[in-house]
């Protein structure tokens, strides 16, 4: 069995809105989590949404917290509704077997560290051209602000 860091349903409700945390538990109790993969400290799930595709939630774990982000257009205080679904299985307030559904794949920085210079640099225009957004990551990290 598949061991997660542990998240508690008080560190949840604590990165979430109350009505984000309720209409979350909504979600988990229709059953639209998809299945979760695990890859060395990070999680990625795909939650239905209103949305025709789904959401993609993804959840770095560090060693005493979690950090975690989602594809839906959610702007406002606190974690959104996917990202409460997504990790409600794996509270102590919810699915004890939760961990046993996760699939398991490479850590990122495996599949990183085969690739040479000219294909991590076609892996950033093809995330480019699926995600034009990511060029002010990219701007960030090439040319990071003084910090004088």
């Amino acid at each position: 069995m598949i061991t997660l860091p542990h998240i508690t349903d008080a560190a949840l409700r604590a990165k979430a809105t109350e009505k984000s945390y309720e209409r979350g538990q909504d979600y988990h109790d229709r059953g639209q989590v998809g299945r979760a993969t695990l890859r060395g400290n990070r999680l990625f799930v795909n939650v239905e949404g209103s949305q025709w595709e789904p959401y993609r939630v993804g959840v770095t774990f560090g060693a005493c917290d979690f950090t975690a982000s989602c594809t839906c257009p959610y702007d406002w205080e606190g974690y959104c509704k996917h990202i409460v679904a997504a990790l409600l299985p794996f509270t102590d307030a919810g699915n004890p077997a939760a961990a046993s559904a996760v699939n398991t794949a490479a850590p990122i920085d495996d599949l990183l560290a085969g690739l040479d210079a000219a294909a991590l640099r076609t892996l950033v225009h093809r995330l480019l051209d699926a995600d034009p957004t990511l060029v002010d990551i990219l701007d960030e990290f090439c040319n990071p602000r003084d910090s004088r």
